[in-house]
């Protein structure tokens, strides 16, 4: 189906900004404006905008988020939704925010479905760049396995435990966490989570433990293995998982949402959410 044109802003044009950038220029169904003075991107806005997207520090977010949503223009935000949660809890209360919690769009959790695990190990580690050092690495990067961990398992954390420290400054840079969820259906998974942004090597996974069955899941590269052990066996098997760009799938997402008047897949209370759980841990550093 051939769509009419939808015409966007997009604030931003760092290291995420500009994937932004690169996907949505292919697509034949969006124009974009690019918006960065820092980086000399400062055109005139388009007479009419019908989204916006804000890869900007995470400071800046609610600022140039909210005039958009007070007219009614959907808005596209970076996770986290924003650096507070009192700026946080203004954002979600608007219906046309969408969150950027990219993960949700990992194909490797298609092959998951319906599992219920007791125990899940979460690693999340990033070499050291000059990543957000307006937020540390809970709000850069666990933030992604909280949502996630929260928008599959239903139900509530009752315990929470960390540990950490900051290696740059103030903000934690390495941060392990230990949370027990008491799920809807009446179970329970313990969650042991690592998140590093001071680390050697670049990994993402997800290891879940059920009854007979052992999932390995490398969000990285897309790929997931499962040992069945009711076998006796301790072979691991391949999944066939089907790729796709997670970034062109959350922009299709998002857009089809618009044209189509649905609520969005992610939207401000998910990043709320995701955000609050994010403070639980904080709280409990040293």
């Amino acid at each position: 189906m051939i769509h009419q044109p939808l015409h966007g802003v997009l604030y931003g044009h760092g290291k995420m900004g500009q994937l932004h950038a690169e996907k949505l220029a292919e697509r034949p169904d969006v124009t974009v404006c690019v918006i960065d003075p820092n980086k000399g991107l400062n055109p005139a806005l388009p007479q009419s905008v019908d989204f916006a997207i804000v890869a900007t520090p995470t400071h800046t977010h609610s600022g140039l988020a909210i005039p958009w949503l007070e007219r009614g223009v959907p808005c596209l935000i970076e996770k986290p939704i924003s650096s507070s949660i009192q700026e946080a809890q203004r954002l979600a209360n608007f219906p046309n925010v969408a969150v950027g919690h990219i993960e949700r769009f990992n194909p490797v959790f298609t092959v998951t479905q319906g599992v219920v695990p007791g125990f899940i190990d979460i690693q999340r580690l990033a070499k050291p760049s000059v990543r957000s050092r307006d937020i540390d690495v809970i709000d850069d990067l666990m933030i992604h396995d909280l949502d996630l961990l929260l928008s599959q398992f239903h139900g509530t954390v009752r315990c929470v435990a960390a540990t950490g420290l900051g290696i740059k400054d103030h903000h934690p840079d390495i941060v392990n966490a230990r949370l027990e969820i008491d799920l809807e259906s009446g179970s329970q998974i313990s969650v042991n989570i690592t998140a590093s942004r001071v680390s050697e090597n670049i990994v993402r996974t997800w290891r879940m433990v059920e009854n007979f069955q052992y999932w390995s899941l490398d969000l990285q590269r897309q790929r997931a293995k499962r040992v069945d052990w009711s076998t006796g066996q301790a072979q691991p098997l391949e999944i066939n998982v089907p790729t796709c760009d997670q970034l062109t799938r959350q922009h299709s997402t998002f857009l089809d949402a618009i044209r189509e008047g649905r609520s969005f897949l992610i939207g401000g209370k998910d990043g709320l959410d995701a955000m609050a759980l994010g403070h639980r841990i904080r709280s409990c550093l040293p």
